[in-house]
């Protein structure tokens, strides 16, 4: 375990804390766009490659969503920034459950192993001790 760590990202912070089992990232301070997804997971595809975390816990709390149109270019990110090899647990603070249910479809469909949830607990468990 290490203590939680806060970077600045463009438009977002993420705060990193290493924890038995996994990495979790909480994304907050911004307003969500294609843009902001882009960047947060190449930033979160960076700090699992540097720690070695082959599981990950992301929580965001970002205002607004992402476009539909615009999910496959973010999981192409995704795909080439690694993520396939990283367990995800994806929470959805805020609205957006069902455009987050769809780019979970699609990134299946690219063999990242990902679920989203609406709570913390239940990402841990699933993320932690499978289905």
């Amino acid at each position: 375990m290490s203590a939680p760590r806060t970077v600045d990202g463009p438009g977002f912070r993420i705060r990193f804390e290493s924890l038995p089992g996994y990495l979790r990232a909480f994304v907050f301070d911004g307003t969500d766009s294609l843009a902001v997804s882009m960047a947060y997971w190449r930033m979160l595809g960076d700090e699992c490659r540097a720690t070695g975390a082959t599981r990950l816990l992301v929580l965001e709390e970002l205002q607004s969503t992402v476009d539909i149109a615009d999910i496959h270019p973010l999981i192409e990110v995704m795909a080439e920034g690694g993520m396939a090899s990283v367990r995800i647990a994806f929470v959805e603070l805020l609205d957006d459950i069902a455009g987050s249910e769809y780019g979970e479809i699609l990134c299946r469909e690219r063999g990242i192993t990902i679920r989203t949830f609406s709570g913390e607990d239940a990402a841990r468990r699933w993320l932690l001790y499978g289905d």
